[in-house]
């Protein structure tokens, strides 16, 4: 998973600082659970203010994984690291490995902790949702798309070929796209013979920029390109024929993707092979 990542972005935000208390001679940020309240490290005594996250990992059957992040701020006015940690998390990627996971913020709850003193907090929400490396069977239209997309569009971070940052954002001219087949199903307008069947794949093209607005330029940029090619060509490999493209600005870039488009390519039906004759006899 993404822990250790986010605990070294966490750590590395100078702006969290002034908010925190140290423990072992670091800013008090933990994973799962703080170390003991009598415990010796932390500066001075003082255990707030501090940091507590966790994440809870569910399946999803497209993706292969996602969940949530919880994020913990206690301190006196958990306001203002509030609003930090909901711009140093919310639209990131966090690669760690050949794991790649986005983060969207969805709540902040406050919460105030009896006791003697009071100690006031908030508790952050942020859905996580994977970038896997989604390969299919011969031809690889995933890899296909991702070199086509590569070679043709240089300012662009391909997800699941380029190596991102670990903790990365896009902004500026800084933004990147992600291939996935949404689904395969045989081409209508193609009839299979006995030895070549049709197969049309549903792509979607899920685009990461800094605002809808460049996105939405990416995304019309992404389709002219696809349809002055017309055909993806691997030397070797069966071509694959762009048909239907199609874009939605309103589409959720995380689960759905703003490029929808169809991929049609043949399949080589291959007959069993039978055993190799091993004694022949002649009379």
């Amino acid at each position: 998973m993404i822990e250790q990542t986010i605990y070294k972005h966490l750590l590395s935000c100078s702006e969290l600082v002034p908010y925190l208390t140290e423990y072992a001679g670091k800013p008090a940020v933990f994973l799962q659970k703080a170390p003991p309240d009598t415990d010796s490290l932390w500066q001075n005594g003082a255990q707030y203010g501090r940091i507590v996250f966790a994440i809870d990992a569910e399946g999803d059957p497209a993706r292969a994984v996602g969940g949530r992040l919880f994020v913990d701020i206690f301190c006196e006015v958990p306001e203002l690291p509030e609003r930090i940690i909901r711009e140093k998390i919310n639209g990131y990627f966090f690669t760690e490995n050949t794991c790649t996971m986005a983060a969207q913020w969805e709540d902040s709850r406050y919460f105030t902790e009896q006791g003697d003193p009071k100690v006031n907090g908030v508790t952050l929400t942020f859905s996580l949702l994977a970038f896997p490396l989604l390969t299919t069977e011969n031809p690889d239209v995933i890899a296909r798309f991702n070199d086509w997309t590569a070679e043709n569009f240089l300012h662009l971070s391909v997800i699941g070929l380029d190596n991102l940052p670990e903790a990365w954002k896009p902004a500026g001219k800084s933004a990147g796209i992600y291939w996935r087949v949404a689904s395969v199903a045989p081409a209508e307008w193609i009839p299979d013979t006995w030895q070549t069947i049709w197969r049309t794949a549903t792509l979607q093209g899920h685009i990461f920029a800094q605002d809808v607005s460049a996105a939405s330029v990416l995304a019309h940029e992404i389709i002219f390109a696809l349809d002055r090619t017309k055909h993806l060509v691997k030397p070797g490999e069966t071509q694959i024929i762009i048909r239907r493209i199609h874009v939605d600005n309103g589409a959720d870039v995380l689960h759905t993707g703003q490029v929808t488009v169809d991929a049609t390519y043949a399949q080589i039906k291959h007959p069993p092979q039978a055993d190799t004759l091993r004694h022949i006899h002649f009379k």
